[in-house]
């Protein structure tokens, strides 16, 4: 299996607010150039705002989260005012909508948005007792658990940014390739495929996914598939370390090196060993590594999303 990169952008939610819309609870906005101006040349980004969905308008009273019963989105200032069950809904109301996107770009601290930062506070008091999800982004979460989900502030920082844009890559690489045909066979070539790349991320989970896949038998064929794309996209949620991108590396010049002259194969493991010790980008391993590619005739490592030249590598641009 060869994946191929797309042609069209790839659709993506994002908070609205992120995207320069003024519809923030005083009537401003959030907006993130990292999102409109780097991620937008490659994702084609549809924007949501929960709050104003649910008749909130804009300016309206602020909520925030508080732990009773439930977690509840109530008034900051107004205890009468509850948008429990209307935000939860309308994450419902738009889940076809969501299934055709690849990614979904969250407000932090939103109580309707936010992913990790959002403050749950006490019924009965002003202390947060810590901080979590807010209602809109836990309920996707919950109807989506392998959504590649991120929050707009995190992404200004290029190595949070690659690991999404690679999370992102893969999950819309598995709607095209195998969400058509999710037979056990083609489950096993998209595996094959990422096999370095999830090295680079975990090379443990890696191995134990390896080993389950090897039994395609054990369930039934759309459970298999569900299960292996989550332990996909969960390996792929670790950031890649140096360590481990070596390590994919020299499995790959493994495979090369029959192919090489001993000056080719003393100068690759050289660059290697100069990416490991941070003296060398990882750009220059890998672009060496393609160059030498063509002389393999071997077509498992032909295959390998690593070596593509995938536009992930936006996420290590700076960004101003």
């Amino acid at each position: 299996m060869n994946i191929q990169l797309r042609t069209q952008k790839i659709p993506v939610g994002i908070s609205q607010c992120a995207v320069g819309d003024p519809v923030r609870f005083n009537g401003g906005h959030k907006h993130s150039k990292v999102c409109t101006q780097l991620l937008a040349q490659c994702f084609e980004l549809h924007p949501y705002c929960p709050e104003v969905a649910i008749g909130l308008g804009v300016p309206r009273p602020p909520i925030h989260l508080i732990v009773s019963d439930r977690l509840r989105a109530v008034g900051r200032d107004d205890g009468t005012l509850d948008v429990t069950d209307a935000l939860e809904e309308y994450a419902d109301r738009i889940a076809p909508e969501v299934q055709h996107l690849r990614g979904f770009i969250l407000m932090q601290k939103s109580p309707s948005c936010g992913l990790r930062t959002t403050p749950h506070f006490k019924a009965d008091g002003p202390d947060a007792l810590g901080h979590g999800a807010g209602l809109f982004a836990a309920r996707l979460r919950e109807r989506f658990p392998h959504l590649p989900l991120e929050e707009v502030g995190r992404l200004n920082a290029s190595d949070i940014r690659e690991n999404f844009l690679t999370r992102v890559f893969a999950y819309d690489a598995w709607h095209r390739y195998v969400a058509p045909d999710p037979r056990p066979a083609r489950v096993i070539e998209f595996y094959t495929a990422y096999k370095y790349l999830l090295m680079a991320h975990h090379q443990q989970m890696t191995r134990e996914l390896g080993q389950f896949a090897a039994n395609t038998r054990a369930m039934e064929p759309q459970q298999f598939a569900y299960e292996v794309r989550g332990r996909i996209m969960e390996i792929l949620a670790h950031p890649a370390s140096r360590k481990e991108r070596t390590n994919a590396l020299m499995h790959i010049q493994g495979h090369l090196k029959a192919f090489l002259s001993n000056e080719e194969r003393s100068e690759l493991a050289q660059l290697i060993e100069d990416y490991r010790l941070g003296l060398k980008p990882l750009s220059a391993a890998l672009t060496m590594l393609r160059h030498y590619l063509p002389r393999s005739p071997h077509h498992f490592i032909h295959s390998q999303v690593l070596l593509a030249a995938e536009p992930a590598e936006m996420g290590l641009c700076e960004f101003r």
